[in-house]
């Protein structure tokens, strides 16, 4: 197995990390502050490896200009994001985020020129259709596709979805024309500082007396700037749409452990969705 599918594989297990630490952290403060979180307190980690690691040479003009895509692109993403979830319930809206993989192929085909095998576009469809159905509740399968003609958060999810395909894209560019870490750096500051201006002004409260609040966020800080530095290496080595591909298998990592920890039900069916993801992803092994 190349070192482009154990970052991959790595990069699934923390995005399924960051899902559960998210949940705990946010059940007390608002959605939008898991964004503030996940942004601001991936930095001094980043930092610091990136200090030890030493600046890279930046080719000025392609990463600036990718960086400031993906610095918009993402704003736009998140606050449609939000209102989804706002204007829908989790189960309408949510499964249509495991569509970004299939977004990528055309969009990283016409900025990267990268082309998916044929074993590994049927990998993609198998961890996307498994992701989808481990987030629709049981006996609920179509509720997501009526919600297509009847509801207006479920839409504004599937354009998120094609809204992070283009930033995924665009992050390979910046990451080619600097490093991992240094890109890491600089767009989670960026967003960062965005969202601390946000929350000042619409929710001041999230930076009163928190307590064990901070511990949790630094905690949601340390795994998601695990996950950055391992989804941002592997794309040196693989195609973007085979590691973002890897990265929504991780939903699994979340299912298991929302059970053992919340105790969530229904633990059998998403074992056998997974099971599609698993099958998925040796697809794309093999075949990419």
């Amino acid at each position: 197995m190349s070192i482009g599918y154990v970052l991959a594989i790595l990069t699934g297990i923390f995005y399924g990390l960051q899902g559960v630490v998210g949940k705990w952290v946010v059940r007390d403060t608002p959605p939008v502050a898991s964004a503030w979180a996940v942004t601001t307190f991936t930095v001094p980690f980043l930092a610091v490896l990136l200090f030890i690691q030493g600046m890279p040479t930046v080719n000025p003009l392609p990463f600036w200009s990718a960086t400031f895509t993906s610095y918009a692109v993402n704003l736009l993403a998140w606050t449609l994001f939000f209102k989804s979830l706002q204007l829908s319930s989790i189960a309408l809206t949510m499964p249509y985020t495991a569509l970004t993989p299939l977004f990528i192929i055309p969009v990283s085909y016409v900025l990267l020129g990268e082309i998916p095998s044929t074993p590994g576009v049927g990998g993609i469809l198998l961890i996307i259709l498994g992701a989808y159905g481990l987030q629709i509740p049981p006996g609920q399968w179509y509720q997501p596709i009526r919600g297509l003609f009847q509801d207006k958060g479920t839409r504004l999810m599937i354009g998120v979805a094609a809204l992070w395909s283009v930033s995924a894209t665009v992050e390979k560019v910046a990451v080619v024309n600097s490093s991992p870490l240094f890109y890491g750096v600089v767009i989670n500051s960026l967003l960062g500082a965005t969202y601390t201006l946000y929350l000042i002004i619409r929710h001041p409260t999230v930076f009163r007396g928190r307590g064990d609040g901070w511990m949790r966020f630094g905690l949601l800080g340390l795994v998601s700037a695990a996950m950055v530095v391992v989804q941002f290496y592997a794309l040196l080595h693989l195609f973007v749409s085979y590691v973002i591909a890897f990265k929504r298998a991780g939903v699994l990592v979340s299912v298991l452990l929302g059970y053992l920890l919340f105790r969530e039900k229904g633990v059998i069916r998403h074992l056998l969705f997974s099971l599609l993801m698993i099958l998925g992803a040796y697809l794309i092994m093999v075949g990419g």
